[in-house]
């Protein structure tokens, strides 16, 4: 079963459930409190380097109980920063897959 995830405006806040997906993702792998990591700040400013980045990637699998088609894993390769990463979720959810 899949759970999906929509990319709408969490109450309160700046961030879709998405971005909070994955700011919650690159918290626990870099231990940084997910409140602080700002969606437009660069990976590499916030400590995400490749291995932290492919440790990420797992940690959304489990905790969107899926496993990521391989052509948005690819995709997430060349993104920037943690709005990038839920768009491009996002957009594989949009396109009639479910990543999520």
């Amino acid at each position: 079963m899949h759970t999906v995830v929509h990319a709408r405006r969490v109450p309160g806040g700046d961030v879709t459930e998405m971005e909070g997906l994955v700011q919650a993702a690159i918290s626990k792998v870099c231990g940084i409190d997910a409140a602080r990591i700002d969606p437009d700040a660069q990976l590499a400013d916030i400590g995400v380097d490749s291995l932290a980045a492919a440790e990420v990637l797992v940690e959304l699998e489990i905790g969107l109980n899926t496993q990521l088609p391989v052509d948005v894993l690819r995709r997430l390769d060349q993104v920037q920063t943690v709005r990038e990463i839920a768009a491009q979720l996002e957009a594989a959810t949009e396109n009639g897959r479910s990543p999520v």
